[in-house]
């Protein structure tokens, strides 16, 4: 019994571990974009207003 809780809490910090790089990824990733858009000078309100 107890190798299985060792095996369970093992694979439960391994993905909380991914979980956590991922989440980190999304908001890298989103503030990647967000500066390249500013450096471009493209602002995310009129562009998808003016596609209506």
């Amino acid at each position: 019994m107890s190798a299985f809780l060792s095996s369970f809490a093992s694979y439960l910090i391994v993905m909380i571990i991914l979980v956590a790089l991922a989440i980190c990824g999304v908001f890298i990733g989103t503030t990647l974009r967000k500066s390249s858009n500013k450096k471009k000078g493209i602002d995310i309100l009129t562009d998808t207003s003016s596609n209506e």
